[in-house]
Formats: structure tokens, C-alpha cells, sequence
């Protein structure tokens, strides 16, 4: 289900989130991006034609741990696993560079198998941690609470968000496709 094929209401909720949100496509080879919100170019520096087609590490820098890599690798390659929060050296395409807070979920069909992850990003060194984080996490819940009544009305399922969204800075839960 490349980006034309979502739900016209789920690509606007994701239009209108005022958090960084992307999503790739597992369909295709390396994961690429289909879509993804201004918020995302703003906090990147990127437009929509420089990311989408292209998988997100255009955004590591030469200094990003490998470890850190691993472990979204890990994630990705992960089938128990459908949600994941990541810190990760990033840099803009200015070239500023900063720690980006990335949380994961992985989107399944009715089929079971992963068709896309979504993730939000989220600048963990430009503000105080804590006011920031509160602020993240209340956009991010208003946005699940949009997100999750336009995937309903297409037969798309968020799932077992509140208690990523009660216990950390939240996650975009799973989203299941139900009618393909």
C-alpha cells in the first residue's frame, strides 16, 4: 500500500500533527519513506522531494554510534517487537546536529506482516528535557486521539497506545490494516 493508496484521512491527520512524524513503506526495498508531515521537514530541514524514496539514515551523521544503528536494526528485523524508542545522533540537512528521540511502530496488515513504521521524532537538545518532553507527549496524545478516529473510519486499527502514552514520552502505537 504505497502513500497513494492510504486513507486520504489518515495521510491529513499525519499532515496536521504538529510532531515530527514519518513513515516508510516495509513493502519496498530499504525501507523508504512515503510520507512525511512538515513538522518532519522543519525539525530535518529537508523538503518532501529530498526525503521521500529515501530511507531515513540519510539523517546519521559520520559520529552517530553504531550501537545506536544496531538497535533500530535489531528492532526492524524484530517480529515480537512493534513499538521501539531510540535516541539517535542526527543532523539536519544545515548540518546542525542533535540527539533525535525517535519512537517506532511497526503497521501490520490483517495479514500480519509489517506494510509500513511510522515514527515521530522528537529533538531531545534543543530544550529543557522535561518541559519539552510534556510538551511533545500532549501533541503527541492529541494526535493519537485524531489519529485513531481516522484510521477507524477506514478500517485501520491504532492499538495499545495508552499505556506507551502514560508510562514515557509517547510512541505512535500500531496500526493495523484491516482492509486491503
Amino acid at each position: 500500500m504505497p502513500e497513494a493508496e492510504l486513507p486520504e484521512a489518515l495521510r491529513a491527520q499525519i499532515a496536521r500533527s504538529t510532531v515530527a512524524l514519518s513513515l516508510a513503506t516495509a513493502d519496498a526495498p530499504d525501507m523508504p519513506l512515503c510520507l512525511a508531515n512538515d513538522a518532519f521537514f522543519r525539525l530535518s530541514g529537508y523538503d518532501a522531494d529530498a526525503v521521500h524514496g529515501r530511507n531515513c539514515r540519510f539523517l546519521r551523521t559520520p559520529d552517530t554510534p553504531p550501537e545506536q544503528v544496531r538497535e533500530m536494526t535489531r528492532f526492524l528485523h524484530a517480529d515480537d517487537r512493534d513499538d521501539g524508542r531510540f535516541p539517535v545522533l542526527n543532523r539536519t540537512r544545515q548540518g546542525r546536529v542533535f540527539t533525535n528521540l525517535v519512537f517506532m511502530s511497526k503497521l501490520r496488515g490483517q495479514d500480519g506482516r509489517v506494510r509500513f513504521v511510522i515514527a515521530s521524532q522528537f529533538d531531545q537538545s534543543v530544550a529543557d528535557r522535561a518541559t519539552a518532553q510534556r510538551q511533545n507527549d500532549a501533541a503527541l496524545t492529541r494526535s493519537v486521539g485524531d489519529l485513531r478516529v481516522a484510521a477507524a473510519q477506514f478500517g485501520l486499527i491504532l492499538s495499545d497506545t495508552s499505556a506507551l502514552l502514560a508510562r514515557s514520552v509517547s510512541t505512535l502505537a500500531r496500526i493495523a490494516v484491516r482492509d486491503e
